[in-house]
């Protein structure tokens, strides 16, 4: 049985700066406060260096899950 890691989205998977970087000014204003929950946030956001890297390597020796709290 393979020991559970849970690691975040949040710059440690991707850079959530630059996915707020692509939003416009409208969304940024609508979601003040609570970026999260911009549809489709993540999938606008770079990946860290390394991280897809590293997650398929943790994956490897781990049952690996994305952790996050929802404010």
């Amino acid at each position: 049985m393979k020991k559970i890691v849970y690691i975040d989205m949040d710059n440690v998977l991707v850079d959530f700066k630059t996915g707020i970087e692509r939003l416009s000014d409208e969304i940024k204003l609508e979601y003040s406060g609570r970026l999260d929950d911009v549809p489709g946030i993540f999938g606008l956001m770079d990946p860290m260096p390394f991280a897809i890297e590293s997650a398929k390597k943790l994956a490897e020796e781990f049952d690996l899950y994305v952790y996050s709290i929802n404010g």
